[in-house]
């Protein structure tokens, strides 16, 4: 990651001095050597255990406040990371749940209004469940607190570190599709 940082500086004239353990040369001359390769692994290691932290206690604060069992919010999040619904055990079987486990928490989600049943367009014995707007809301909730997290890292940088980054991640995610589809939405009310 900081190499890439470094590469995006050098394009940005006095961002930032790029004379670092990670290599000197420009982003088109650059190979990177094992032991640098090395380096920066465990940096990477460093930010992403520093970010899952302080994001997990973001998190876990919010899943306390939601009072819901953790099978409930897997679930939940299962559903709203589909975008369709399922039958409770299509469900069970992909969390790893028994059917029993996995009908009580449905059974707890629909009385909360978090979930609906409908009938399977198909098979009509058969029920799928969906999720309703409030539904919706517990897995953005927990994507919220876990943006609260990089959102106090990001303010906490300077500005030459948050451009450097900014560069850095864009190279990567122009590049890598399957990690830019992780990008939350925009939430326009912060714009």
């Amino acid at each position: 990651m900081v190499a890439l940082m470094q590469a995006t500086t050098e394009a940005i004239p006095s961002q930032v001095d790029a004379s670092t353990s990670y290599g000197q040369a420009p982003p088109s001359e650059a190979v990177a050597s094992t032991s640098e390769r090395t380096a920066l692994t465990r940096d990477m290691y460093a930010l992403a255990s520093y970010l899952m932290r302080t994001a997990n206690l973001h998190t876990f604060n919010a899943i306390a406040e939601l009072d819901l069992s953790f099978t409930q919010i897997k679930a939940l999040c299962a559903l709203e990371r589909d975008g369709e619904g399922r039958s409770v055990k299509a469900l069970a079987d992909s969390l790893g749940a028994s059917l029993p486990a996995m009908s009580r928490a449905v059974d707890g989600l629909y009385e909360r209004g978090l979930v609906r049943r409908e009938e399977d367009r198909e098979d009509r014995r058969m029920k799928r469940v969906r999720l309703t707007s409030a539904g919706q809301r517990v897995p953005q909730a927990l994507d919220e607190a876990r943006l609260s997290a990089l959102s106090e890292l990001i303010g906490s940088l300077l500005d030459e570190e948050s451009l450097a980054l900014e560069g850095a991640l864009r190279l990567i995610l122009d590049r890598r599709a399957e990690i830019a589809a992780y990008r939350p939405a925009l939430d326009r009310d912060a714009i």
